[in-house]
């Protein structure tokens, strides 16, 4: 309750800021997220396969292993809106407000609980380089209003919108870092009490991470340098898993740790598409042998998350439960994108 007032008072002097700069409210009806996709550099790694083949076996039957259990599950939000635009110059600026946060439930004896508080923040993103020094000190001189540059040289108005996500994008990578590392330096030492991440940067560094983490995406394809080995991860059979890959930089391979990578079908149906249920797994290994046993382990594990079934969720295909429950317990904490429209709709 104490964050809604918080935003409620946030969005009160956003509306102020905006008319200081002389512009006008113009909410849409959607998020940038949903217009604009910011493409990570997929292009500088290869993905070489460990195995020759698809495994082939039927993990509904797998043994668990006793010694890997996923304990922990983090997740992020993000929602950028553009909520309204100014002049300058003779050029229409863009305006965005942006809520981001990240949290970590832990499961213990089959009960989710927060792993300590999530971290949240609201913002309000524009170009500095369009906006008045004098406007911008008064507004960031209120307390818990954060002002950001959102960057940008030229006035183009949709790369300002873009440059606005990217900024976004960066902000929400470093709060659900900030927890990530706040886990490892608290539990990541136990290394049979596994941490799940719904998505990880490709440019995040092996050495960060550690060997009790795994990290999901539902994203099939991405534009790998040799995307084509993606193209046979479609025969994947029901719950299977696919070859291991090891996700190589172009630039060359470094010595240490690695990244690797392989899908499974989560969920098949007679008459879904080929990406149907395939979920991307990512975790580090020191070599190509640990990571086929990793692999082994970790694929048990998910496959188990199965049930209770996701569904009518959006992508309930490839989404399992403590992970939709990430999402559902940071949507309790912040405005809907219509809330905050209608907040800036009004006269």
């Amino acid at each position: 309750m104490q964050h809604v007032e918080a935003e409620r008072t946030h969005l009160h002097h956003i509306f102020n800021l905006l008319s200081e700069l002389g512009g006008k409210t113009s909410p849409v009806a959607h998020l940038e997220e949903e217009l604009f996709r910011i493409r990570e550099p997929y292009g500088n790694y290869r993905l070489d396969p460990v195995e020759s083949a698809h495994p082939g076996t039927d993990y509904r039957f797998a043994t668990q292993p006793p010694d890997l259990h996923l304990a922990f599950f983090a997740r992020e939000i993000q929602r950028t809106q553009l909520i309204g635009h100014f002049v300058h110059e003779g050029y229409e600026i863009p305006v965005h407000y942006a809520i981001l946060g990240a949290v970590i439930l832990e499961r213990q004896q089959r009960a989710f609980r927060a792993w300590h508080q999530p971290k949240l923040e609201n913002v309000v993103l524009l170009p500095e380089k369009f906006c008045p020094p004098a406007v911008l000190a008064k507004f960031r001189a209120i307390p818990g209003l954060s002002i950001v540059d959102s960057g940008g040289e030229k006035p183009e108005y949709t790369q300002l919108r873009i440059d606005a996500l990217k900024c976004a994008r960066s902000q929400t990578q470093k709060l659900r870092w900030e927890l990530i590392q706040q886990w490892k330096e608290l539990e990541g030492s136990d290394l049979h009490e596994a941490i799940v991440v719904d998505s990880m940067d490709i440019e995040t560094p092996p050495s960060e991470l550690v060997s009790n983490f795994v990290a999901l995406t539902n994203q099939v394809y991405v534009p790998w340098n040799n995307a084509e080995v993606i193209e046979r991860q479609l025969q994947i059979g029901a719950n299977q898993r696919g070859m291991l890959l090891k996700v190589t930089p172009t630039a060359g391979a470094q010595p240490g740790l690695s990244k690797y990578t392989w899908f499974i079908r989560l969920r098949t149906s007679a008459k879904a598409d080929p990406e149907f249920g395939l979920l991307r797994c990512a975790i580090i290994a020191p070599d190509d042998k640990t990571a086929v046993e990793r692999a082994e382990k970790f694929t048990s594990r998910v496959m188990a998350e199965r049930l209770p079934v996701t569904f009518p969720a959006e992508g309930w295909d490839k989404l399992i439960f403590p992970v939709k429950l990430c999402r559902d317990y940071l949507e309790s904490l912040i405005a809907t994108k219509e809330t905050v429209r209608s907040y800036f709709a009004r006269d």
